[in-house]
């Protein structure tokens, strides 16, 4: 296994899962929090369509043991691609979040609530590539759109979206339902 120098950068033979591994023994000696700054490469960052690129992600974060909990916070940073969900045109982004996470040994907690939203603490390291993976894939736009204007492929053919000739015009009400709306007292779907 190889380990990190001085600067805490990791080495390119280094794992992604080992350079986000903390020793909870280092944690709890500390009086000051362990911070990670790096840049590391995650697999399988894909939500449909729209990934991360390259699977790299910028990772800013500071790891403090309080007592038998881990508390992770800072930023995490990635670029994403994927597709317009209506002209399928390239897209790409950036995702700058920030991270505040708690990591809990099982029974440690004393409300079955409050484990539900720690992160598991397993064995004898803090493994911080649950909490950066998930705070980005809870993040990635699911169908991405260029504009909310964007026409889509074939506007003529296949219209995503009312022409200008519809600006103004409310579309009326199902003349099936027009009963109900004399019993409510409502004198149409506009009436308010």
């Amino acid at each position: 296994m190889t380990h990190t120098g001085p600067d805490r950068t990791p080495r390119p033979t280094e794992s992604v899962t080992d350079s986000l591994l903390i020793p909870l023994a280092v944690l709890r000696r500390r009086a000051d929090p362990r911070r990670l700054d790096r840049t590391v490469v995650l697999e399988d960052l894909m939500v449909g369509g729209v990934s991360i690129l390259d699977g790299r992600v910028e990772i800013s974060l500071e790891a403090e043991a309080r007592g038998a909990d881990v508390v992770v916070s800072g930023s995490v940073v990635a670029r994403w691609t994927g597709e317009c969900r209506r002209c399928l045109e390239t897209l790409d982004g950036r995702l700058d979040l920030m991270v505040n996470e708690v990591m809990a040994a099982a029974g440690s907690r004393t409300s079955d609530d409050d484990a539900s939203d720690a992160y598991p603490l397993d064995g004898d390291d803090a493994d911080l590539e649950p909490v950066v993976r998930d705070a980005l894939l809870l993040a990635l736009p699911i169908s991405p759109l260029c504009d909310e204007l964007c026409a889509g492929p074939d506007p003529e053919r296949f219209p995503a979206t009312g022409g200008p000739e519809d600006v103004g015009v409310t579309p009326g009400g199902d003349p099936r339902w027009a009963v109900l709306d004399v019993l409510r007292g409502d004198d149409g779907p506009d009436a308010g």
